[in-house]
């Protein structure tokens, strides 16, 4: 990226990425960040909470704001989750629609309800066309860049691709370009503001995520309950909170295997996190209705909060 001029001020502003479940705004984020932050599994609906990654430029500071799908919630997680969404879009200085090439004309109308969420903003928002490398030929593309134009003035239109990379260069440089003057609010070197404990239970739910079937992974939570990250080898124990009994059976599976595996799985990816050695312990617990709990809600994590807290 071209360094700005001595005299250019400092600019500095929050992107939130907003879209409907899994159009691929976790692997955008990881792509455009180049470190991976966000959890990225194919189960709808993976991302619960916003997450900030902050992308750093020449005398720019950029913090994008991965948020969850936004839908037509069914109880009060579905509610937290489209809280989470609309609280980021609220607070950014700029959006990014991002929306799925793969669905041709059928994804404008499956992207209304991300559509009339951001009827109200007065930010400037972008167009991500993601996945543009599975859309064969490209000029398929078009009719359907022309659709999505007719539903809003966007301030500009990328193609990219999160898992290839095309045209992430040109999204930086859009999205640098149109930043507010401001100060840097982190150091140099941060790329999150997201504590370490909360990436080590992120990463224990995308190990239940990859493991287990259609019905559980919604229905699941990751409580730590012990991590002792001063010893030599941490020691981290974890709930996994479930809904109900036939849950916890499939969760721990024939003579344990499944949750063998779950805790395989996890240990590899949290030993990759922190760099070392750990010591992992998963127990799988029943915590009736907790994804229509405020109470639960709020003891695991999913708690509303304030304007970019």
């Amino acid at each position: 990226m071209r360094a700005l001029p001595p005299e250019t001020p400092h600019r500095m502003g929050y992107v939130a990425l907003a879209g409907r479940p899994n159009v691929g705004k976790s692997t955008l984020l990881n792509a455009l960040l180049g470190e991976r932050l966000s959890i990225v599994t194919p189960r709808p609906e993976t991302t619960r909470d916003r997450l900030r990654g902050v992308l750093h430029g020449p005398g720019a500071q950029l913090v994008l704001v991965d948020t969850p799908g936004i839908h037509r919630p069914h109880g009060r997680l579905g509610e937290y989750m489209n809280h989470e969404a609309l609280a980021a879009i609220g607070d950014a200085d700029l959006v990014v629609l991002v929306a799925d090439a793969r669905d041709g004309h059928a994804g404008p109308p499956r992207d209304q309800v991300v559509l009339e969420a951001l009827a109200h903003t007065t930010r400037p928002v972008l167009l991500c066309l993601n996945k543009v490398d599975t859309v064969r030929p490209r000029t398929a593309l078009l009719p359907l860049l022309e659709v999505y134009g007719k539903l809003r003035d966007f301030a500009a239109v990328v193609p990219v691709s999160g898992d290839t990379g095309e045209g992430l260069d040109t999204l930086r440089g859009e999205l640098f370009g149109r930043l507010p003057e401001g100060v840097a609010l982190f150091p140099d070197d941060a790329l999150t503001d997201r504590p370490e404990r909360y990436f080590v239970a992120e990463a224990i739910r995308e190990a239940v995520l990859s493991e287990t079937g259609e019905e559980v992974p919604y229905a699941t939570a990751v409580e730590l309950e012990r991590f002792d990250e001063r010893a030599p080898i941490p020691h981290i124990t974890a709930s996994v909170h479930v809904e109900r009994p036939g849950q916890k059976k499939i969760m721990v599976g024939a003579r344990g295997e499944r949750i063998k595996a779950i805790g395989s799985r996890a240990r590899a990816s949290v030993e990759r996190l922190l760099g070392r050695k750990i010591f992992l312990e998963l127990w799988v617990k029943v915590t009736p209705d907790w994804t229509r709990s405020a109470a639960a809600l709020t003891r695991f994590g999913y708690e509303r909060r304030g304007k970019r807290s």
